[in-house]
């Protein structure tokens, strides 16, 4: 399978969780500043953002809009809020989830992992090995999709 992550990260956690899929699937990765918007040669779309208060980062959202997708995605999502960093970025995976259904892609899988906050200084050392692994978990999930 021909599979493609994008992702956007303010501080590394989401690019770490990215990295970690990339590995395990082997495929291609870029950060939302280089991505181009026609990606339908692709048989699948990763899509990953930072939560940012129940909402992707603007350009993620951004290209969601513009994006020529894949029949397939799957989202994965970064927080660093205890307990209402899980609610929010569900009600996020499921919010983005729908805007690309609208464009005819299919979302197949979802993930989320709590990151270090750099403000409020919550969840040190995160994502760490225990997150690293569930990632890793998630992206062999993809590959048989």
């Amino acid at each position: 399978m021909k599979g493609i992550i994008v992702y956007d990260s303010w501080t590394g956690n989401t690019k770490k969780i990215a990295e970690a899929i990339a590995a395990e699937t082997r495929f291609d990765i870029v950060g939302i500043g280089g991505v181009s918007t026609d990606l339908r040669h692709y048989d699948i779309l990763v899509l990953g953002s930072p939560n940012i208060r129940t909402n992707p980062s603007g350009e993620i959202l951004k290209f969601m809009d513009k994006a020529l997708l894949p029949d397939r995605v799957a989202l994965f999502m970064t927080f660093g809020m205890p307990f209402w960093g899980w609610v929010s970025s569900l009600l996020c995976l499921n919010k983005m989830g729908k805007l690309l259904s609208k464009k005819g892609a299919c979302c197949q899988a979802k993930f989320m992992c709590p990151g270090y906050h750099v403000k409020f200084k919550t969840y040190k050392e995160r994502p760490g090995d225990k997150e690293i692994n569930r990632a890793r978990q998630f992206a062999r999930k993809l590959n048989s999709i």
